[in-house]
């Protein structure tokens, strides 16, 4: 009998990995808040032509998945941890222009397309994933078209969310996107820890560290958050929601229509209009944000 995709995620197989020390095994981790959301969803015709072609990747902090011009030679999808894409600067690693966890899937557009990577993607929360070869994926996309479906809905979701980081960057102030991460970080990682530094997260947001400690100081004295020795735990979520800027909620609001379309694409699925005000009034904050690359 054919496992399915859930049964698959429970297996415990070998894989080498980028910037690790040879071949390790992994335990592929099998709770609710440890799967692919893309992997998850697929049907079983679909599963079934990935299926033999993936293998486990154990994913570790600083480990590079591909640089900015790199030939992008294998798709991962992660089920755990946080993968951040970032444009390098001359002299900087430069923010981060798109997150990346368990909802998402890397390297996938340049893999079909033969491209080089288009960003540096980099792992900042330690996490497992499966991963197959860039050959194998254009052979199953080339076979399946409602996995085409599927994989362009999930790049629209990293459109969106890379144009709206672009905005937050530009125009909000610090406090506000410093809230927004750690609400965006903690929907890719589950739970209410963020395992970031104070030094990552400047980092990320493109922002020296003192402003990030002053911020940081200021959100725990109102109750906000707890910080820790690598880590920031989110205590008050209400409140560093209303801290927050807009862009978190507009993002949510989008992605969440967006892949409630089914994979057969029919139109009448999407027919309704997003509602802007509703969407900034929105308090659902637990819809996937991260995207693909």
């Amino acid at each position: 009998m054919e496992p399915s995709p859930g049964q698959f995620l429970n297996r415990v197989g070998t894989a080498s990995h980028r910037g690790g020390a040879g071949v390790r095994n992994v335990i592929m981790l099998g709770s609710a808040n440890e799967k692919n959301a893309f992997l998850s969803e697929l049907s079983t015709a679909e599963y079934a032509a990935l299926r033999s072609h993936l293998a486990p990747l154990e994913l570790h902090v600083g480990q590079c998945l591909h640089y900015l011009g790199d030939a992008v030679d294998e798709v991962v999808f992660p089920h755990s941890g946080l993968v951040v894409m970032s444009m390098p600067l001359r002299d900087s690693p430069g923010a981060a222009a798109a997150l990346i966890g368990r909802d998402g899937v890397v390297g996938a557009l340049a893999a079909l397309a033969g491209a080089p990577a288009v960003s540096d993607t980099i792992v900042h929360v330690a996490g497992q994933a499966s991963r197959l070869s860039a050959t194998a994926f254009r052979q199953v996309w080339d076979q399946n078209p409602s996995l085409r479906r599927r994989l362009a809905r999930y790049s629209l979701a990293l459109l969106a969310q890379s144009q709206q980081n672009a905005l937050c960057h530009a125009v909000h102030p610090v406090e506000a996107r410093i809230c927004r991460w750690l609400l965006t970080i903690q929907a890719c990682c589950a739970g209410n820890k963020v395992p970031l530094t104070q030094s990552t997260l400047a980092q990320m947001l493109g922002v020296r560290r003192t402003t990030v400690t002053l911020i940081a100081g200021r959100l725990e004295a109102h109750g906000v958050i707890r910080c820790h020795r690598g880590s920031m735990q989110i205590v008050d979520q209400h409140e560093l929601e209303q801290r927050s800027c807009e862009c978190h909620a507009m993002l949510n609001g989008y992605v969440s229509k967006l892949l409630a379309v089914p994979a057969d694409g029919r139109p009448a699925a999407i027919a309704a209009p997003l509602d802007r005000a509703s969407v900034v009034a929105s308090s659902d904050f637990s819809l996937p944000l991260c995207g693909e690359g």
